[in-house]
């Protein structure tokens, strides 16, 4: 009674507890002699957490805490009689451990994992030597999707890291180990999340592991366990079959003396900072190797050998040399094989089809070519087949349409061709299939009878080539898919009536296609969904005046882009938490009660609206993460209301009509990283308000009427990235503290008034300077979505307008100002730009040597200044330059040659103006053995000025 007097219960699971009979209470077991040997009180409901793709904690659970709430009172340790207590998942406040725990000494089961525990493990458990499973975690494996990002080449692709991450559930640390050298009949070990950071420093940090010499199971995942497997230390474990040290910083190879450990059947060692090869472990059953960028696996040699006991293995996210060979037909014990993001290359051999028992086959996001084998058909017992983004073409085999286990077939981002199977719809198991972003030319003649047999639960048709058509043929019930992509599917009419019966429908895209006529209304009462794109149709009429959408993980959206409707919005929009209606042809004002619910992400950009920004847009305690109202015709000022946007990350309010300025206020916006005022009539000095925005990463104020100097503060913002203040009245020079941004990769000031020199010191650019290879992109991401950063980035002699802009996009343009003085050296350190414009200033001096050091340079613009002397050889030694202007300056001397340097400009545009330069249209012939300099010339006429003044002199002395 005194622990229940202790706890806060909101689920009331101790509402039995009144009473004599205490054994009779919910989570109590007594023995025949009414001693109380058991409690089991672990919560029943732990939080659902997901980490999305902005890395934010996202609840899934769709009912309130069900956790115990409170501190253990030292009562709970006169139960001597306790052999089992579970306590897991509950919240004890961040207390300390008791020492009461070590009078327990008849347990044999103890589980404590994940209970909001805080401060140091030493000596509250060593009494308890009957014990034969601990559990002692603080933290818990959660779905991880950060760590999927985007990259730009040619096409956009995608890149995934670990499937899962660690969050702590408490703050424990144990300094060493010694207090488990008594705990002799351990059978588990769970220490999941408890720091050994300090422990593990020592050389014998595991000695203490060792005398546990029953235990089967050893797991110390997320520990900041440093320094290698402690292998020597653990091989009198003879009994132990499982093993994870995941999530560590072991910066070591994988020790092959692991295979001295007999019984060990389970190895994982996830996302540990390991390096070298994988070594032979002949006994092991599941080998976890993934998320490990270091490690080589070479699968030729590694499958030479049997391994077999092997059932699953995943090496995905390390560097797989070379293709999958043949010789994996001999590992027959084999169900699992997962290696996406692995670069593997070549095809997948036909003798892989002999695996009889494989269930899960993932090698998506790497190099694979060739066709799926019609012999697929042998893997009868496979369940997952998942081939996203590689390159594998031809048909899809009407083969696969036999393996009446699958349940996911995944083959989106390749170049299959021709048609779907129309069998695949029989396949009564199947629950996800994605086939997107293919080159099918095929078509579904009926969508109701494609599925007649199956019930998808996921259902991604978009951008795969394929004609669907929608009859109005009745569907059957078991068709109700979740997510529904019907994305460029030739589908004209209105928006199909099939859809008002998929009840449990969560994410409908239709975009891309022929749709018109208006929305309907029972669009937006389906119950779950959370999800609509109805993006570039030709849909018409207003929006319905009631939106009640729920939120799908809280980060959904209404997207509407591109379509030809008109008309209002409507105010009704209190439960919608993400509304994206950019790019349509909405009028009137932006509605005042569009803010009021619980709104977190709100694009309205590129339509007709006019009128003021709303003060309703941020009420107090608001959640508005993303406001987009660019390219509107809006009047007036920035509302002071929105210093009360504390969430706000993301506010573009660009190609407006928007006057004064950025209201002090906003600086309650702590968390903005990003702001586009750009294309108003802003006037006025460098918004003081920018310097307390600690978190900015991208400025962009250009095309205003601000004025003044560029304030020294802006080296104060050290995560800024984008810093574009072009087309304004900018004066003064450079500030040197621009040196101090790391982080600042594009840097745009043309079309200002400053003057001076451009800063000497360079070095601190360190972004510019190296390249990142990550290619992150800068933005937001929605859901699925990205809202990202538009820059116009100049180079190549196009302005290309950027929906994305990653971290390799480096450019310093600052042309079209009064600076002067000569080009800085230190422009040789920034070798990651990209881009360098410094046209129509009144630079003077030779083009240093030292350009020739940006080795990654692809567009270099120094026309209209007063260079001189010659272009240094080493430009010509740049091979990925393939933008080059230099015309109107007073450069000499012989244009230099190179195979690559020859075609940057085959009709001398780029040297023209410069005419003491040999081979300019307009310059001097390259024949001439003394062609001239702009020195000879001057001394070539002075010596004419002296000749003639002496004939006048002489002329004059005759007349006299």
């Amino acid at each position: 009674m005194s622990f229940k007097s202790n706890m806060v219960d909101p689920s009331n699971r101790l509402s039995s507890w009144k009473g004599q009979n205490c054994c009779s209470w919910y989570g109590i077991d007594c023995s025949d002699s009414f001693h109380v040997t058991a409690i089991d009180l672990r919560n029943p409901k732990p939080d659902s957490l997901i980490l999305d793709m902005n890395s934010q904690l996202v609840s899934t659970s769709d009912v309130p805490s069900t956790a115990l709430t409170g501190t253990i009172p030292p009562s709970l340790f006169s139960l001597t009689h306790l052999r089992y207590l579970d306590l897991s998942f509950n919240n004890f406040s961040f207390s300390k451990v008791p020492l009461g725990f070590s009078n327990l000494t008849g347990l044999t089961y103890l589980n404590l994992s994940n209970v909001m525990f805080n401060g140091s493990i030493t000596t509250q458990f060593s009494n308890l030597t009957s014990l034969m499973e601990l559990d002692l975690s603080c933290s818990s494996s959660i779905v991880d999707y950060s760590s999927i990002y985007y990259t730009l080449s040619s096409t956009s692709t995608i890149h995934e890291g670990s499937q899962y991450s660690y969050m702590n559930r408490g703050n424990l640390y144990a300094p060493n180990l010694s207090w488990l050298q008594r705990l002799n009949n351990l059978r588990k070990l769970k220490l999941c999340g408890v720091d050994l950071y300090k422990a593990s420093r020592s050389n014998l940090w595991a000695k203490s592991v060792s005398t546990l010499s029953r235990l089967r199971l050893l797991k110390l995942s997320n520990c900041r366990i440093s320094g290698e497997v402690p292998v020597e230390q653990l091989l009198n474990l003879t009994k132990l079959s499982e093993l994870y040290m995941d999530y560590n910083f072991l910066a070591s190879k994988i020790p092959s003396k692991l295979a001295n450990l007999t019984s060990l059947s389970v190895l994982d060692l996830t996302r540990s900072n390991l390096q070298g090869h994988i070594p032979y472990l002949p006994q092991v059953k599941t080998l976890y190797v993934g998320n490990n960028s270091d490690v080589m696996v070479d699968l030729h040699s590694m499958f030479a050998v049997p391994w077999p006991r092997l059932e699953s293995i995943d090496n995905s996210s390390t560097h797989v040399t070379g293709s999958i060979p043949p010789s994996i037909a001999n590992i027959t014990s084999l169900v699992d094989f997962i290696a996406y993001s692995s670069l593997i290359q070549g095809r997948i051999p036909a003798s892989m089809m002999n695996l009889s028992r494989l269930e899960k086959l993932r090698l998506d996001m790497n190099n694979i070519s060739g066709e799926i084998s019609p012999s697929i058909s042998n893997l009868k017992s496979l369940q997952l087949l998942s081939l996203l983004q590689n390159s594998f073409h031809g048909l899809i085999p009407d083969t696969i349409c036999s393996i009446s286990s699958l349940r996911c077939l995944l083959l989106a981002g390749n170049s299959f061709t021709g048609n779907i199977p129309n069998c695949i719809g029989q396949l009564n198991e199947l629950s996800y299939l994605e086939v997107s972003s293919n080159k099918m030319n095929g078509s579904i003649p009926s969508l109701s009878s494609f599925f007649r047999n199956s019930a998808p639960y996921l259902l991604i048709l978009g951008f795969s080539g394929l004609t669907v058509k929608v009859d109005q043929q009745p569907f059957p019930p078991r068709f109700q898919p979740q997510l529904l992509s019907l994305d460029s599917c030739n589908i004209g009419g209105k928006i199909p009536d099939f859809i008002s019966n998929l009840t449990k429908l969560v994410f409908l895209s239709l975009s891309n296609n022929s749709l018109s006529g208006t929305i309907p209304s029972w669009l937006f009462n389906l119950p779950n969904l959370g999800y609509l794109d109805l993006s570039f149709n030709r849909l018409q009429g207003v929006i319905p005046p009631s939106i009640k959408l729920k939120s799908f993980f809280m980060q959904t959206t209404l997207k509407l882009r591109n379509n030809l409707l008109h008309g209002l919005i409507p105010q009704q929009l209190e439960n919608i938490q993400a509304l994206d209606l950019s790019a349509n042809n909405f009028t009137g004002n932006v509605p005042a009660d569009v803010g009021l619910g619980n709104i977190r992400y709100l694009a309205l950009s590129d339509n007709k609206l006019f009128g003021r920004v709303p003060f309703s847009l941020c009420q107090e305690n608001c959640e508005l993460m993303l406001l987009d109202l660019s390219s509107n015709n809006l009047f007036g000022t920035i509302p002071t209301s929105f210093g009360n946007c504390s969430s706000l990350v993301y506010l573009n309010l660009g190609s407006n009509n928007l006057t004064g300025g950025i209201p002090e206020e906003l600086q309650g916006a702590k968390r903005l990283s990003f702001l586009n005022i750009s294309g108003n009539h802003f006037d006025g000095p460098f918004p003081a308000v920018v310097h307390r925005l600690e978190r900015i990463s991208v400025i962009d104020m250009g095309n205003n009427k601000l004025s003044g100097k560029i304030p020294e503060f802006i080296g104060d913002l050290k995560d800024l990235r984008i810093l574009l203040l072009e087309f304004n009245s900018f004066n003064g020079s450079i500030p040197e503290e621009i040196n101090a941004l790391e982080n600042l990769q594009f840097i745009g000031f043309s079309n200002n008034q400053l003057s001076g020199p451009i800063p000497e010191k360079l070095s601190g650019l360190k972004t510019i300077i190296n390249r990142p290879k990550d290619r992150n992109l800068l933005g937001f991401i929605i859901s699925q979505l990205y809202i990202g950063v538009q820059v116009n980035l100049v180079a190549k002699g196009l302005s290309m307008q950027l929906d994305m802009v990653g971290t390799y996009n480096n450019e310093l343009d600052l042309s079209c100002n009064n600076l002067s003085g000569n080009l800085p050296s230190e422009l040789g350190h920034l070798q990651g730009l990209y881009a360098l414009n410094l046209s129509h200033n009144r630079l003077s001096g030779n083009i240093p040597t030292a350009i020739g050091n940006i080795s990654l340079l692809e567009s270099l613009d120094l026309s209209y200044n007063n260079l001189s002397g010659e272009i240094p050889v080493s430009l010509a030694l740049l091979d990925p330059l393939s933008t080059l202007n230099l015309a109107h300056n007073n450069l000499s001397g012989e244009i230099p040659t190179s195979p690559h340097f020859d075609t940057l400009s085959r009709d001398g545009l780029a040297y023209i103006g410069n005419k003491f330069l040999c081979g300019a249209p307009d310059g001097i012939h390259c024949d001439r053995e003394d062609f001239p300099t702009p020195e000879s010339s001057e001394s070539e006429h002075s010596e004419e000025q002296s000749g003639e003044w002496k004939m006048v002199l002489a002329l004059a002395f005759a007349g006299y």
